[in-house]
């Protein structure tokens, strides 16, 4: 006979989530109709204005489309790339799980100690310039970080390289259920390698595709810490992201309550990115 399980199993596990999720959620929710400043006792109600505020706010609009540049790239590339190096990697007869811990080292790396590494080698100043001019490369070295273009670029692809590998190994394991039967029976059918991985093993991992890209998409929209190290939002405002304009406008500039707006505008905006994801998704699973 089966014994019941208690509901006390899940309470600690379940309290740590109300108080470190759910209720923080609420309160920034609910400062979010406030002109709170993160210091003073005295706040007033303020309704909608900081949401209507932040429509014509240059700065956060700017914001807002750096991020989703950032999340456009990034998103792309590492699926991209994930799933092509998850297809070799997976007809890898010798050193497969070197190369996968290999390519999936950067992930487990802090983000913060991969940021000042990349400050180390892609400032003026910094390794691959002093490179460059040392084999008498002078006419390349350029200043990576230190212009708009270059910036947001280095910011991309500074990403795209600590996260492949993370979405390497959910394309491996997806690829890898995959039933063997499915591969034999499109050979018999005349089927082409090309034709093998078109019809069996794309629609047989579109549930581990969808993982991949809605994670991705959310780490990309979250994205604070290299920008942080990195360019500190700059030049200007040009690498500045929402997650980046919603600590400056909390810390930096007091506007705790107007922040509070943006992060749920942040909060919904994932989710119902996430959503239409999943619904798509759900069409072309098999």
């Amino acid at each position: 006979m089966q014994r019941k399980k208690s509901p006390l199993f899940v309470a600690p596990a379940l309290i740590i989530y109300t108080f470190l999720m759910i209720i923080p959620i609420i309160g920034a929710f609910a400062l979010s109709f406030t002109n709170w400043n993160g210091i003073s006792r005295d706040y007033q109600f303020s309704g909608i204005k900081n949401y209507t505020a932040m429509f014509s706010d240059e700065r956060f609009l700017n914001a807002v489309f750096v991020t989703l540049r950032i999340m456009l790239t990034v998103c792309v590339s590492v699926n991209v790339i994930g799933l092509f190096t998850a297809v070799l990697l997976n007809k890898a007869r010798r050193f497969t799980n070197a190369l996968r811990s290999v390519f999936f080292l950067p992930y487990v790396i802090s983000t913060v100690a991969i940021s000042f590494i990349w400050l180390s080698i892609l400032s003026y100043t910094g390794i691959l310039n002093s490179v460059l001019t040392s084999v008498g490369l002078e006419a390349i070295v350029n200043d990576y970080i230190g212009n708009t273009k270059g910036a947001l670029r280095s910011i991309c692809l500074i990403e795209i390289w600590r996260i492949m590998g993370f979405h390497m190994v959910l394309y491996l394991a997806s690829i890898q259920t995959v039933p063997e039967e499915l591969y034999e029976a499109c050979i018999v059918d005349g089927g082409s390698g090309w034709d093998s991985f078109r019809y069996v093993t794309l629609p047989m991992i579109v549930p581990g595709a969808t993982v991949s890209v809605i994670m991705s998409v959310m780490t990309e929209m979250k994205q604070y810490d290299i920008v942080k190290v990195i360019t500190n939002g700059g030049p200007g405002y040009s690498t500045e992201t929402i997650s980046y304009n919603i600590v400056t406008q909390a810390f930096g500039n007091n506007m705790l309550g107007y922040s509070s707006a943006l992060a749920v505008f942040l909060f919904v905006f994932i989710a119902v990115i996430s959503i239409l994801q999943l619904k798509l998704s759900a069409r072309w699973e098999v």
